[in-house]
């Protein structure tokens, strides 16, 4: 099992006019392959405004956040991963294309998303909590769009509130002669912020790496004493 850590990093440069620098009009690039956190003390390098351009109602959302009570996991390393938290991870991540399909496989909680190439975002949907996504390839940059999510936070353990109105822009690429990716977020939530943000990290390629199989720990409730005895079965096991 590898730890998460949850984070959020010192506002850095954003990264969009390096994307559209990308954009040449020549084949798309093949992205497949492992990529890791870059190395970091503490927390992996994420890009965010400073300060955030809440709304009266975003404010109020951040200002009640309480780990304990609004973040799954700081009790339950079971939890469900949710959007745009997966992306923060620090373990590995793999791309990879067929079909007509963009499959990103995650190693926290084994989460596995597949993104159609083409087409629009349905007219209406139910909320869940990795949204509804369409891919496509603007030049040599893979963007995404998701929209129907479950809302929550942008950050797993983090009080920045996202609604159930909230939409992802995510463009993914390389720089000219590198094998690395950048990851951009743009971020449209009308009901928390005053206007689109965006949050940004890297991707570090990772051909010795491999995506291992995520076993957590299932604590139980957090207004309940752990079974002990439970939890020892599930040491042993792993």
């Amino acid at each position: 099992m590898r730890v998460l850590t949850v984070f959020v990093a010192a506002a850095g440069t954003m990264f969009h006019a390096s994307a559209g620098a990308q954009q040449d009009g020549g084949a798309p690039p093949d992205l497949s392959g492992i990529y890791e956190a870059a190395p970091f003390i503490g927390t992996p390098e994420v890009s965010q405004p400073d300060p955030y351009p809440y709304t009266a109602a975003g404010r109020r959302a951040f200002d009640a956040y309480g780990t304990l009570e609004f973040a799954p996991r700081a009790l339950d390393d079971c939890a469900p991963d949710t959007m745009p938290g997966v992306l923060w991870s620090n373990n590995p991540m793999q791309i990879s294309e067929a079909d007509g399909t963009i499959v990103l496989h995650f190693e926290r909680a084994n989460i596995v998303r597949s993104i159609p190439l083409g087409g629009a975002l349905p007219a209406d949907a139910e909320p869940d909590g990795l949204g509804h996504s369409v891919a496509r390839w603007e030049g040599d940059v893979l963007t995404i769009e998701t929209a129907y999510l479950s809302g929550g936070y942008l950050f797993n353990n983090r009080g920045y509130p996202l609604s159930t109105e909230g939409r992802l822009t995510e463009r993914w690429w390389r720089e000219p002669g590198e094998l690395d990716l950048t990851l951009e977020v743009t971020v449209d939530d009308p009901v928390n912020y005053t206007e689109t943000f965006t949050l940004a990290r890297p991707w570090i390629w990772a051909p010795h790496e491999e995506i291992r199989p995520w076993v957590c720990i299932d604590l139980g409730s957090g207004d309940e004493a752990p079974d002990i005895d439970e939890l020892a079965r599930q040491l042993e096991a792993l």
